[in-house]
Order: C-alpha cells, then structure tokens, then sequence
C-alpha cells in the first residue's frame, strides 16, 4: 500500500525544523536572558546592561521573549523526555511479566515456517499478538490467541507483526507518540502522529494480506475485538484500536480513504506557527545590532545640543 509513511516523514521534518528553530531562539536570546536573571554575572556591554528597565516588554533589552522561547524549548523537552522514559518502562514491564513455552502446538510452528520468523508463545489467556523490541524485534503470540484463532487466522496475524518486526516498526510508533507529545502545541502534530500510526498498522495489514488474502485478516480482527489484553507500551499490537474501523473498512473495500485535518487543526496550526514567528519578531537583536541601534539613538538625542 503506497504512501502509508508519508505521515511519519512529514512529522518527523516538522519536529525537526520547529525544534532546531526553537534551539536556536534560545541560544540566541541567552546573552539577554542570562544577565537579567543573575545580575551579578557582568555584561560585555554596560550600554545593553539595562536588562530591558526602561522598556520592560519590547525594546532592544527585553527579557520576557527570551524566557519564553527558553522556557517552551525546555517544555518541549521534558514533554519528549517523559513519554520516552514512559514506553519504555511500560514495554519493559509487559515483557518481563511474559511467560515463554518452548514447546509450541504444530499449527504455530508451520505459521513460523510460513512467515519465515521466529515467533514467541506467551503461557497468557489473554488474546494478544505483539511486536517488541528496538535493534531485534521480536513477536509474542499467547496461548489464548492461538487456541481462539484458526490455523489460517494466526498465520495472517503473524504474518502482519512479522511486517511490524521487518520494518522496526515499535521504534518507529514509539518516535511518533514522543514528537506528538513535544510538539504539543502544534495541533497538526497529533492529527499527524495519529495517522502514522493507524499507516502502520494498514501496511502490515496489506503484507498480511499478500500472503494469506483479506478474509482470514479480517475474521481474525473480529474475533479478537472486546478481548482482554495487556498494556504493551511502546510495542505494535496487531489488534490496536487505533482506527480498528478504518483498518477493517481499507481491507475489504481495498481503497485507502483520506483523512484529512478538521478545519480547527488547521486554524490552531496556524495560530500556533504564526506565535513561533512573532517570537523571532519579539526576540531581541543580537549584540552588535543592539549596540548599532544604541549608538543611532544615542547620535539622535545629542545632535538637538550640537546644533
């Protein structure tokens, strides 16, 4: 299915470009940002040493810009952190609670054969079927899926984690939901982090079905819907909820249909771009431009005396 991670490329350039042009903002605003919080650090300038006292919000020597950016970047940043350090702990907890069998029912070992991957048994009533792991992902099947689902059934689920597994897709849901989260206030980041991750889901879909055609695929889909699973973190599930409709709607009329941003995304996207830029247009100038605007206005006041 062509051109289902488009919308991961486009939100990784995004979370590229606004966080670099944030770093940036903030590097440059700390020579004005810096002295004004710790007065006793001297400034290479005593002419820009006012730290914006006579003029508190605009001027060549405001604070409150450069506190702002700085502060954002550093929001944006623990935001990326935390949702990091949360898949992680969450992945690591769900795999670690798994109990492995080593000896696997017939069926499961000619589904292996068939997708051509190793594939883990989970002692677990639950219904799951999970891809996990970043460098060697690796995918877990429990008994309660395989004693629930035909022979046909387990090898479309499988063959759809194993497409997850090829692909490293976890690394990649997982970069999704951490640019979602840092780019927070961009509403189109989250419109975009969604519809990644509903892509996923619908190329592993179309390789699945590549190798065992739609019925099996989605007969297994609806047999698992409303069953117990567990919390797998930053892991592929090939019963995700994200969009299970849309999934199920693409494999049997066979036609990807648009999803497009709702006209309040696209207004608060706006509103959120154009702040960034009147930010740029707030930040102070930098030093040499600050002490060119000094001396013109110093130039001005005097040149009434001259005369």
């Amino acid at each position: 299915m062509r051109g289902v991670t488009r919308s991961f490329w486009i939100l990784s350039g995004i979370l590229g470009v606004l966080e670099g042009y944030l770093l940036y903002l903030a590097l440059a605003s700390l020579h004005q940002v810096l002295p004004c919080w710790w007065s006793f650090i001297p400034h290479p300038n005593s002419a820009l040493a006012g730290c914006g006292e006579s003029v508190a919000i605009f001027g060549y020597l405001s604070w409150v810009p450069g506190a702002v950016i700085l502060a954002l970047f550093a929001a944006t940043m623990a935001a990326a952190a935390s949702t990091l350090l949360s898949q992680w702990i969450k992945t690591r907890r769900a795999i670690r609670d798994f109990v492995l069998l080593f000896d696997q029912p017939p069926a499961l070992c000619e589904a292996e054969s068939v997708i051509g991957a190793r594939v883990d048994l989970v002692e677990d009533d639950r219904c799951f079927c999970c891809c996990a792991g970043a460098v060697r992902p690796r995918i877990y099947i429990s008994t309660g899926m395989v004693q629930k689902l035909s022979a046909t059934e387990v090898v479309a689920v499988l063959a759809h984690e194993r497409e997850h597994a090829r692909k490293r897709d976890p690394v990649r849901a997982a970069a999704t939901r951490i640019a979602a989260r840092a780019l927070f206030y961009v509403p189109l980041a989250r419109h975009l982090a969604e519809k990644s991750l509903v892509d996923s889901e619908l190329g592993a879909d179309s390789s699945a079905v590549s190798r065992v055609g739609r019925e099996p695929l989605v007969s297994a889909l609806l047999q698992v819907l409303g069953e117990a699973r567990p919390v797998l973190g930053g892991a592929t599930e090939m019963a995700s909820l994200d969009a299970l409709d849309l999934r199920i709607e693409t494999l049997r009329t066979r036609s990807l249909p648009p999803v497009r941003p709702s006209l309040t995304v696209i207004v608060g996207t706006v509103i959120a771009v154009g702040a960034m830029w009147g930010l740029l247009l707030w930040l102070p100038p930098t030093v040499k431009g600050a002490e060119i605007g000094h001396t013109h206005i110093t130039a001005h006041h005097r040149s009434p005396g001259k005369q």
